[in-house]
């Protein structure tokens, strides 16, 4: 059997991570968002703690490390930062997943990184701004100023990450096979969606 690799970037509050986690318990396969953080510090020997500190964070950037409050830390000789020693951490991470066979992976360029590779589906779930408000009130108990200024902060971060690592413009349709708005019918009609085009 062919291994099917799924990717999903997502705005934040569109309900990215839990139509990824039906389309892989539908598939039977396993599905990967903070949990490569686990494999990621297993494999490099970084504490996970320190990988989620720069979990999805622009690298190399002087003013990205001000504003967020983060040292841009020079390690030995090799001029290289702490935020690329995580993020190279994470791209390996990936690459390992996705070597042991079919996947799920939410975020961290996954869909760049497997873009060689058969068998990939790379999917983008954005959704109505209201509707993005209302559930990270509801699921991060939050104002909906609050609410406004996280989306904005959020969408703001993985964007600049995605453009770091890809050179590509995140949220991009012509960069995915499938671009769905959650908003219209939910996260469980939404992974039906994604599961019919895999089934064809």
């Amino acid at each position: 059997m062919e291994r099917t690799y799924i990717t999903i970037g997502r705005q934040f509050g569109s309900g990215g991570r839990e139509v990824g986690k039906k389309v892989a318990q539908a598939l039977g396969i396993p599905y990967y968002d903070k949990e490569l953080l686990a494999v990621a510090a297993k494999e490099s020997g970084l504490s996970h703690q320190f990988l989620q500190a720069y979990d999805e964070r622009p690298t190399n950037s002087f003013f990205y490390s001000l504003v967020m409050g983060q040292q841009n830390l020079l390690v030995g000789a090799q001029n290289v930062t702490v935020e690329q020693l995580a993020a190279k951490a994470q791209r390996d991470a990936v690459q390992s997943v996705a070597d042991k066979g079919s996947c799920v992976i939410v975020g961290r360029c996954a869909d760049y990184l497997l873009r060689e590779r058969g068998g990939l589906l790379r999917v983008f779930i954005c959704a109505d701004w209201d509707k993005r408000i209302d559930r990270v009130c509801r699921r991060d108990g939050l104002g909906q100023k609050e609410a406004e200024e996280k989306l904005r902060r959020m969408d703001k971060t993985r964007a600049a990450y995605y453009s770091f690592h890809t050179d590509r413009k995140w949220g991009a349709a012509e960069t995915y096979d499938l671009c769905i708005n959650s908003s219209r019918k939910g996260p469980d009609a939404t992974a039906d969606l994604i599961l019919s085009f895999i089934r064809g």
